[in-house]
């Protein structure tokens, strides 16, 4: 019997949608974990509830499922600066942390739907932190929500990007380097499906950086992205003011309240993320045919597709 928590009525039938059987669920769970247990360069989680967002986020598809979970791993000890384990005892990690810079919010779209996340550019010091430390933080914030969200899983996560506190230097840590790694990250590795992305309040600085992560994007995504401006009026018609935080006139929670919330996440979370330390890849032992990171990752590298299946 498959080990995971039991779903709402409304999110059961989107996991059928997706092509969820319950009846089948233990045997799809057993079946990515033998394939792991036969590859000998991964080391990765084998706990249910862990598997089973990728099998939701891969519509069921074993293949594609495989090859995201091989994904994860990899770029997790690629880049452990942006998809390592992270240590929850670390001032700096708290220190992001309560800026506000990332946050989930604690109601989903219309109650049932998709999760809200913020990126708020601009409250951290760029003389202490570097973006790869504050995308860090974001990617354990993630990682845990791939964990316990079913919201975030099934109905997918809505990302707000607002630019209003941000400043050049802000900007300019946006490298093409690390945009591609996010990027590629978020669209090959991670079983959350972005279902669109807003930004408001965008400065002078942020028309060069949205031109050049777009085309990094596949079409899908593209099609998702929704630039605001100023103009909050235009944003609300796609979230309702309600769902924002209480900050922005809504009524999903208030900064310190879902900060403190995290905050107590993480002290949750923190045998997982030792015991996370364990898991990545061994390039030296990978069967087939090695990764070519420097052409998928290089400035000047051409962005294609990561082959792993």
């Amino acid at each position: 019997m498959a080990n995971i928590r039991p779903l709402n009525a409304e999110l059961q039938k989107v996991a059928a949608e997706l092509g969820e059987v319950p009846s089948r669920l233990a045997d799809d769970l057993a079946a990515l974990k033998e394939w792991i247990r036969q590859q000998p360069h991964l080391r990765a989680n084998t706990d249910d509830q862990f598997l089973v967002a990728f099998l939701r986020g891969c519509k069921y598809s074993l293949e594609r499922a495989k090859a995201k979970i091989d994904r994860y791993f990899t770029l997790k000890s690629k880049f452990p600066e942006l998809f390592g384990s992270i240590d929850v005892d670390n001032p700096r990690v708290r220190e992001l942390l309560h800026t506000g810079t990332w946050l989930y919010l604690p109601n989903p779209l219309n109650d049932n739907g998709p999760r809200i996340g913020i990126m708020r550019s601009g409250l951290y010091p760029v003389d202490k932190f570097s973006a790869e430390e504050v995308m860090h933080v974001a990617h354990a914030l993630q990682e845990i929500s791939l964990l316990e969200d079913d919201h975030a899983i099934l109905q997918g996560v809505i990302f707000i990007g607002d630019f209003e506190k941000a400043t050049m230097a802000h900007m300019m840590q946006m490298t093409p380097s690390l945009m591609k790694k996010m990027t590629v990250h978020s669209e090959k590795a991670v079983p959350l499906r972005p279902k669109a992305q807003h930004f408001i309040n965008t400065i002078a600085g942020f028309e060069p950086i949205f031109n050049m992560v777009k085309p990094m994007m596949s079409a899908k995504q593209q099609k998702r992205l929704y630039v605001h401006g100023h103009k909050m009026d235009s944003l609300t018609k796609e979230i309702p003011l309600k769902y924002l935080p209480k900050e922005y006139g809504g009524e999903n929670g208030s900064v310190e309240e879902i900060i403190a919330e995290w905050d107590k996440k993480l002290d949750q979370y923190r045998d997982y993320f030792k015991r996370s330390a364990e898991w990545g890849t061994d390039e030296r032992l990978r069967p087939g045919k090695a990764i070519d990171f420097e052409s998928l990752f290089g400035i000047d590298g051409s962005f294609r597709k990561l082959d792993v299946d």
